[in-house]
């Protein structure tokens, strides 16, 4: 079966996804050795902005996977708009308000979402474990850059705690994270693997902001992009392009409105806080997609068995 009918292939070779997110690391890694300036507002800048060219669109098909799920006529996407901007407009506030339990926040609402990308490491526990690691790790090598990213973001020197915080969970959820890795490994699924060992080593080797982009561009956004098509049974760019882009589009103007709105020393710390914000504002709607999804299948379910749910 292919891989855009089957994302989670147990093949042991590494997919055509996978490896693009493997080679990009290891040009990288060469670039880094070599003196490349992976380093800088320049590569900070294009990093952030990544971000949001090649990782949000794996968001956009969120309302087209619900309206799917839904059974018969579905007249609910005037309330599900409402909700997704509700809580888009309440992270936003709190970055407003409270910017340094936005970041912490984040973060938390990271390692849930990217646990995701771990299903059949085994437990919660596990999958979460190999999440938190990949956040924590550059504060093995790259304590101070990261106090100045989290910085740069609040525009708090208070951040810090957060990268302290980080660093004392790094040891525990290194070694939950090797585990997951293991655990992947011996049931087969190899490419998820070796995906987690590199996303692992571009976070604690690469720059923290280029090591995030490699694996949110090339790894987890692919992946849930390549899932939410399978799901809806969409193939080539005439059947999907009409959706991504336009609300592709409106994230890019998201992050526009809160780079004006952001005041920072720099640009690029604009640019940063601006693309992050964004990230953040966008990843709470889309994770209560599950969620919803679920509800309607078990309403379905409830619906074929003869039966009206309360």
């Amino acid at each position: 079966m292919s891989l855009l009918l089957d994302p989670t292939s147990l093949s042991p070779k590494v997919p055509s996804g996978a490896r693009l997110f493997v080679g990009a690391l290891i040009l990288s890694l060469v670039g880094l050795w070599a003196g490349a300036p992976l380093y800088g507002p320049v590569t900070t800048t294009l990093a952030c902005l990544a971000l949001l060219v090649f990782g949000l669109p794996h968001g956009t098909l969120d309302l087209e996977l619900i309206r799917a799920r839904a059974s018969g006529p579905w007249t609910g996407m005037a309330a599900l708009v409402l909700i997704y901007l509700t809580l888009a407009a309440a992270m936003y506030g709190l970055w407003r308000v409270e910017p340094v339990l936005a970041l912490a926040a984040f973060i938390a609402i990271a390692v849930v979402h990217f646990s995701e990308d771990w299903q059949g490491a085994g437990s919660v526990l596990l999958r979460a474990g190999l999440a938190l690691a990949l956040l924590c790790a550059p504060t093995l090598l790259h304590r101070g850059e990261l106090d100045m990213i989290f910085t740069g973001l609040t525009d708090r020197v208070e951040a810090s705690a957060v990268t302290d915080a980080m660093m004392l969970a790094l040891p525990v959820a290194l070694g939950v994270g090797l585990v997951a890795l293991g655990s992947l490994w011996q049931a087969g699924r190899r490419s998820q693997a070796l995906g987690g060992l590199a996303a692992l080593t571009g976070m604690i080797v690469l720059p923290p902001i280029v090591g995030f982009a490699l694996y949110f561009c090339l790894f987890h956004s692919p992946r849930h992009f390549r899932e939410s098509l399978s799901s809806l049974r969409w193939r080539g760019f005439a059947r999907w392009g009409w959706v991504v882009l336009p609300l592709t589009f409106a994230a890019g103007v998201i992050a526009s409105l809160i780079f004006g709105l952001e005041v920072r020393a720099a640009v690029p710390d604009r640019i940063m806080a601006a693309s992050f914000m964004t990230l953040s504002i966008l990843t709470v709607p889309h994770m209560m997609v599950p969620l919803l999804i679920a509800g309607l299948e078990r309403r379905g379910q409830v619906r074929e068995a003869g039966f009206t749910p309360r």
